[in-house]
Order: C-alpha cells, then structure tokens, then sequence
C-alpha cells in the first residue's frame, strides 16, 4: 500500500470504480454508530493517525522534511502544518480507529476548522473507502467544514496534506444503515427477500446455516442491492449442497454487494469450456464458479469465506467477462477441473478469469486450493484477462497432477496481473510454483513476498518465478527459498525485470542483492523482517525486537516514497510484502532524542519529551544515538562540557535557545574526525572558561550560534576546518576565532580580516535586548518575542544581525516578513526570530500572535 509524501499520490491511477454505499434515506436510527473527537489538546493524533509527516517541536528550527507541530495559541491548542520548500505536511486517518471497524457499510461526516497562518497557506484532502483508491484533492477554505465521508468496506479514509495552516477539532461521526429487509424475519429464504427488493435496499440475513432451494443459486437479477449478513461469516452459511451459491449474469455493477457469508459446498459441474473463438452464450450451466459465477457482471464481493467449492474454471469465483471488486475475502479449499473427462483441464481453483475479465482483489486470502491434472493456476489463473492484487496472501495452492503456476497463472493472450505488497508461498507446480506467465502477457510485482514456493517437475525450471517471453517487472521484493531456479525469466519483455530486489542467487539489476532476508519465522509463515529496532508479530498484534536485522530494511528503490511505514524508517521504503505498510519493519534511524534539564533524568530514553535525558552528554553517549539523528535540548541552562565523539547528529535547541556553559572549559569540543554532518544549531554559548568550541582535527557545521561573554570563541587545531555560518559573536576575551583555515561565513564577527566582507560577515554591534541579563534576542523596530512578557513588542532600534544570516538557507520557520534570508544568531530559522518588516498575519490570527511561538 503506496500513501502520499508528495504529489506523486494524488495521480496515481485508480485501480477500481469507487464503490458506493447503498444507504437509505429517511431511515430514523442506525444499528451501528461511532464518534471521534479531537481538540488536538493532547498528542493523540501522533499514535491515532496511520501515517503522518514527523510531528516536531513548534518552537524549534524545522528539520529537512515537512512536518507537523502542535500550536498552543491560547485558549485553544491547534496542529500546524509546516512545508519543506514547497513539499506540504500530510496526515492521514481511517476510521474508525481500530479495533472498532464495522462489518457494514457506513457513512458519515467529518468536521474539521481550518485556519491560516498567512494568505499563502492551504489544506487540502482526499477520501478513500479502502485506503488505495482516493478521490480528487479538494481545498478547505478557512472556517468550519463538515464533509461527508462513506465506505462500503466499513473504514474510512482521509488524507490532510497543506502548509502554513492550522486544523482544530476534528470531529468524526459514523453510522450504517439499518437493514429495511430481514431474513427470516421477512422471507424464509434468501431468495425471496431478493426478488422482493429494489435498488437502494438492505438485506440482512440472521446468523444460521441456510440451506436448500432459495438459499442457493442466489439471483440479483440486476438489483443495486446490499445483502449481508448481521453476524458476519464466522456464524452465517450458505450450504449449497452440490449446488452453486451465486449467480450475478444480469449486468450487477458494484452497488450489487454480498457481505459476511461462508459459501461452501458450491460445485458447477461439468467440464465444456467453450473455446475462445467461439461466441459466449450467457448460462448457468456453464462449469464456472462454484462458489460465485460473475457472468459479464461486476458485483462487490467483500467479507466472505467461500469454502471446499469446484468447478472446472474458478472453483471459488469464476468471471467470464465481468470486472467484480472481492475484498476481505477468504477462499479455501476449493478445487479447479476433473469434473469430465479424465483429461479434463481445470483453471484457477481459487478464483479463475476469462473472456477479458478484469478483478481487483484486495485483502484477501487464496489458500489450500487445489486443481486437477494438466491444469494452470492452483490459486488464480487469468486466461485472457487480467486482475490487480493487493495486500493479498496467496499459499498452500498444489495441483493433483502437473500444473503451471501454482500461486498465480497468466495466459492466453493479453493477460496480465499486476501485484502489490502480496505473500506468494508455499505453493507447488510444475513450473512456477509462485508465479508462471506464457508468452505475450505480463506479471509486475512491487513489494512482494515470493517464498518457499515447490516443484514437482525439473529443477532447472523457474520456483519463484517462470516466465516464457512474458513482460515481467519484479521491483523491491523478495524471491527466496523456492525450489529450483527463484526466477526463469526468458525471452525478456523488459531491459530490467528485476530492481531494487533480494533474488537468491542473484539476479543482474540496480539495487539487487542476494542475502538472507531474516524472516521473523518460516515455520509459522511470517515474513515480517527482523529489526533490531521493531518488527510487527501478528500473532501478538504488537511490536517486539530481534537480535538480527534484515538486509531487506531501507533496501527499496529509493526513488519509492515510504508511504505510511513507521518511524523510523530513513526515509527509504522496505523491500517485501510489508514495505511501504504500517506494518514495515523499523530501521536504524533517523531517531529524535530529547534532553530536558529540569525534568529530565539520564535513565529515560530519551525517544521523547516525558523520556528526556537530563544532559546533552547523555544523548550524545546513548549507544542508540547513531549517525543521522537528532537531539532536541530543551530550554535551559545547561553547566556541561560536551564531546560529540565523532557522531554525525544534530544538536539543536527544541524551543526557545538553550543555553550552555562550561566555566572551567569548552561547551563543546569536537576531536573525533567529525564532519559537516555533525551539527551544532540554535544555542547560546556563553561563560566558557577556555571556549565556546574547540575543533581539533573535526571540522563540524556550527550555525546559527550566539557566542558570547567567552574567553574564545571557536578554536580551530590540527587541520580542523569547521563550517560557520550565521552566528554571531560578542564580547569574547581573547577573540572568536583561532587557528582557522578559513573565517565564517554570514557571520557578526568583533573583527574583520581581509576579505571577511566578501564572505557576508559584518562586524557590528548585534543590539541584543538585554544580555545582562541574558536575553540575546535581536531588537527590531518591526517586532521581536519578549520571553518574559510571553509577547511580541517593539524597539527603538533594529538589529544588523536580522535578514543577515546566510542567504542559502531557508528561513525556517521565522515569521513573515522575514526578507528571505535567516537571521543570524541563536534565534535564526525559529519562530522567535525577530522581524524585518510590519507583520503579514491575518486579521483571523492576530489574537494569538504571541503565542506562536511557545
């Protein structure tokens, strides 16, 4: 499953109709309703949305991504949205939050009140009923907004993506309809409450086992109907006794739903496959489908078990010329062919397609079926058609005799599958235990499982994948452990079939690798990776660690966005059938730590604000600190003499400026080889015995420092060359800069040397309001953040330092106006940056100036 980071998403094709809800109008009361509230005065919507852009503190310099803050303008607390150059935050919720999904259709409203930061700012949203089919963007103008929402799978998408905005009070109220005929309450069979139906209209069958005529052979006739059951499949049954359950022949389209039944014991007998060139003549007595027949229909099929039912094409579902939707669908047991003659050849006995049909599957489960001498397709054959797969588990498929593709088959011209975030395993077959596709047809695999897959015929033939000319694309999966060769690909359609894949044994191709991929358990068929870090178990329905880490961890086409997989995760999708998915693997990084002086204590674990080491050497030491992570000081002073010990992470203050002392030292030293990655942002350095920094053989990125009262600023020894770009430096005993190759950059130096103007320095007197007492914020006529008042207030003077910070950086999160350029000094980049012009807020948002910053 594929979720938006950018706007790839809200282009990507559509791979089925929307589905529309069969609702009811003038009904009083609903037999399900669900409410979900809020006010965004907690943190929930960091573990209630499914995926989200970082959430980040409000006051601090923003990080190299869109992200989230939580904006606490009183007497309301809202949640911002903040761009990266351009790039929109996003947030992204289904309801209801789990576990309180209904089995039915429902709809609903959703309120939301939206307000902007400045004219520039927007949101946008998009709905989906399934999570990977979404509607056209739409904008939500300032103000309060109720938006219908629907989903007949009984979850309902929403996707916020927007910059410079605030969202507050969300609220979430969903119902399903009442059913408006019942069975047996109304009708005996099921049948009959059908035929006495129109289009719009509910049937709901009690929990039972229905049996005989009326409750098999089940007709639509063409209505646009729901039929579900008011239990689910796990208590309602249709025996069909040797007889077939469905047959949708009349046209159905997706508003015919059937929902919540166990279908077993279907059987279409016979063997007379009518050959292709010849004309189809509509029948139900065709061998097709002994669970469901879609006849040149396209029915919703959603939440059912079909069980032990055959056929020669499609022993569970059979579809000859019709585009049904089956989804949470189970189908078991069931067998394909050798209903005729000895020779008879059976087609798919999971779920068979012919005659051009198109299915979309999704969330589904093809298993233990099996087909009969000769045949193609144990789990899904597509003959002549083609069908898209999703979050689909297709294993333990095997044939009787020979048969091709044991998992999946495509043949016949013209046919194809595409398949995305799917387990292939533990099928067998002839050849292509997993997947097998003839000549002139097509097979594209993103993020899929391909594993432990049998032979029963040569070796030498394809266990995972075997293809003979078709166009096969394999992209960020896995192929491993199948028997035989893992991919026979032959009479290639493509240049590079395989990418960004773990092939045993390898196979050429960009980004491919041949490495155990440490699967969490083979024997229990779990083929979540293992991490170190956090791996999903479904048998706990929670996350637990391993020793190990899987090589298949960030290994995907970086071009692929993560789409909704958890933090951490590198900003690089997984490769398997859970990249890309909330239940991904976790990666090594990049981690946030917070240190918090005042309430903090070094035996936390620093992965929050209430878990805060208490020091900044604590967060640096932590053996869970790697390169590329963060760490968040919060406001303070902090007595240390910090040593970064070679680590490429970011120091930087989370709010308001930290500030760091060391009266018999250097505040930070950096003598491990350090490099540019190794960053040091948004402090006041003040009261050092020796120095601010001492850099000897390192050469970090220092910026956005104030640097003041010191007996050095920064020492520089042993071919240490460090990065210095808008820091200002004030009043240092014995000068700011020692032993330098080079000056800084952008920066307020007490004294220039030559060519130091040609480097943006100045050499000024910064104004700070009042560092007597330690306020070092930068005066401004136009407006600058009084941290005792909790206000914005003005000056006589305006500061050399505003605007003068270098002009390659974005300004962060400075407030409008802002010049385009940073600010110099600790407060540069942040929302208590002072201002270069009148402010450009909203007449909406001048209420709560002062508070956007807290």
């Amino acid at each position: 499953m594929k979720l938006p980071g950018t706007t790839w998403f809200w282009t990507a094709a559509a791979i089925l109709a929307t589905v529309v809800v069969c609702l009811v109008p003038g009904q009083a009361r609903a037999d399900w309703s669900y409410e979900y509230q809020d006010d965004f005065s907690t943190n929930k919507a960091e573990s209630d949305s499914y995926l989200h852009s970082i959430f980040w503190p409000q006051g601090a310099f923003p990080p190299a991504e869109p992200y989230l803050y939580f904006l606490d303008a009183e007497p309301q607390r809202e949640l911002g949205l903040g761009d990266r150059h351009g790039e929109p935050a996003y947030l992204g919720y289904s309801f209801p939050i789990s576990p309180e999904r209904s089995r039915r259709a429902i709809s609903g409203t959703m309120q939301i009140d939206v307000r902007r930061l400045y004219d520039s700012g927007y949101l946008m949203y998009s709905l989906s009923s399934d999570g990977l089919n979404w509607s056209n963007e739409r904008e939500l103008a300032p103000g309060s907004h109720d938006i219908p929402i629907e989903s007949v799978r009984g979850t309902c998408y929403v996707i916020f993506t927007g910059a410079e905005v605030l969202i507050d009070n969300l609220q979430v109220n969903l119902s399903a309809s009442p059913a408006t005929i019942h069975v047996p309450g109304d009708f005996s069979t099921i049948q009959a409450a059908i035929d006495s139906s129109a289009d719009g209209d509910i049937v709901e069958v009690a929990p039972d086992t229905y049996r005989g005529d009326g409750n098999r052979g089940i007709d639509f006739g063409g209505r646009a109907i729901t039929l579900r059951s008011a239990a689910g499949p796990g208590q309602t049954t249709i025996d069909c006794a040797g007889n077939r359950g469905f047959y949708f022949h009349s046209s159905e389209g997706s508003n015919s739903v059937v929902r919540g039944f166990t279908i077993t014991g279907g059987l279409a007998g016979g063997s007379n496959i009518p050959p292709d060139n010849d004309r189809w003549s509509l029948s139900s007595a065709h061998p097709v489908g002994g669970g469901i027949f879609c006849e040149f229909s396209d029915p919703s099929i959603i939440d059912c078990v079909i069980r032990k039912c055959s056929a020669e094409l499609g022993g569970g579902i059979g579809i000859v010329g019709g585009a049904p939707t089956i989804v949470d669908c189970v189908i078991e047991q069931c067998r394909a062919g050798g209903f005729g003659a000895a020779d008879s050849r059976g087609y798919g006995a999971g779920i068979g397609l012919t005659r051009d049909a198109e299915a979309t599957i999704m969330d589904c489960t093809i298993k233990n079926n099996t087909a009969y001498y000769d045949s193609l397709g144990a789990g899904i054959c597509c003959w002549q058609s083609t069908a898209v797969l999703t979050n689909c588990e297709i294993s333990r498929n095997s044939a009787q005799g020979n048969v091709n593709g044991g998992g999946l088959y495509c043949g016949g011209s013209s046919a194809g599958a595409v398949l995305e975030n799917c387990v292939i395993s533990n099928n067998t077959a002839e050849a292509g235990g997993g997947v097998y596709t003839d000549p002139l047809n097509y097979v594209h695999l993103s993020n899929c499982t391909i594993v432990q897959n049998k032979l029963s015929g040569p070796a030498s033939s394809g266990g995972g994948i075997h293809s003979l000319g078709g166009d096969v694309v394999i992209r960020n999966s896995i192929v491993w452990f199948n028997d035989g060769t893992p991919v026979v690909l032959s009479g290639l359609g493509s240049s590079n079939p395989v990418l960004f894949s773990n092939i045993e044994g390898y196979y050429p191709g960009q980004g491919n690798i041949d490495a155990d991929p440490l699967f969490a358990s083979t024997a229990a068929n779990d083929y979540h990776l293992q991490s170190a870090y956090g791996r999903y178990d479904p048998f706990r329905n929670n996350w637990v660690t391993d020793g190990k880490y899987s090589p298949c961890i960030d290994a995907g086409d970086p071009q692929d966005p993560v789409g909704s997989e958890p933090f951490p995760n590198s900003e690089r999708i997984n490769m398997g059938a859970y990249g890309g998915t909330v239940e991904a693997s976790k990666s090594m990084g990049p981690l946030i730590f917070h240190v918090d002086g005042a309430n903090g204590s070094d035996y936390n674990s620093g992965l929050s604000k209430s878990e805060a080491f208490a020091t900044i050497q604590e967060a640096v030491d932590n053996d869970n600190t790697l390169d590329g992570d963060t760490v968040l000081v919060w406001p303070g002073t902090y007595r240390e003499e910090v040593i970064v010990r070679g680590k490429a992470i970011t120091l930087q203050s989370a709010d308001e400026a930290a500030v760091v002392t060391a009266p018999s030292g250097y505040a930070f030293s950096f003598y491990w080889a350090e490099s540019s990655r190794s960053v040091l942002r948004n402090f006041v350095i003040t009261g050092c015995g020796q120095g601010a920094v001492y850099c000897s053989a390192g050469s970090p990125t220092l910026t956005n420092l104030t640097i003041v009262d010191n007996t050095f600023g920064i020492e520089a020894y042993d071919g240490a060359d460090p990065a210095i770009t808008s820091c200002i430096f004030f009043n240092n005993d014995n000068g700011d800069l020692f032993q330098f190759q080079r000056s800084a950059y952008f920066s307020n130096l007490q004294q220039l040397l030559p060519l130091d103007a040609e480097r943006g320095n100045i050499s000024e007197d910064p104004k700070f309001v009042d560092p007597a007492n330690g306020d070092y914020h930068l005066q401004s006529r136009y407006g600058r953040y009084d941290p005792l008042l909790n206000d914005w207030v003005t000056d006589a003077l305006n500061s050399p330092c505003i605007d003068a910070g270098d002009p390659s950086v974005y300004p962060g999160r400075e407030r409008m106006p802002h010049g385009g350029n940073v600010n110099m000094g600790a407060y540069g980049g942040t929302p208590s940056a002072s201002l270069s012009g009148l402010p450009t807020w909203s007449d909406a948002n001048l209420a709560v100036q002062s508070d956007l910053t807290k």
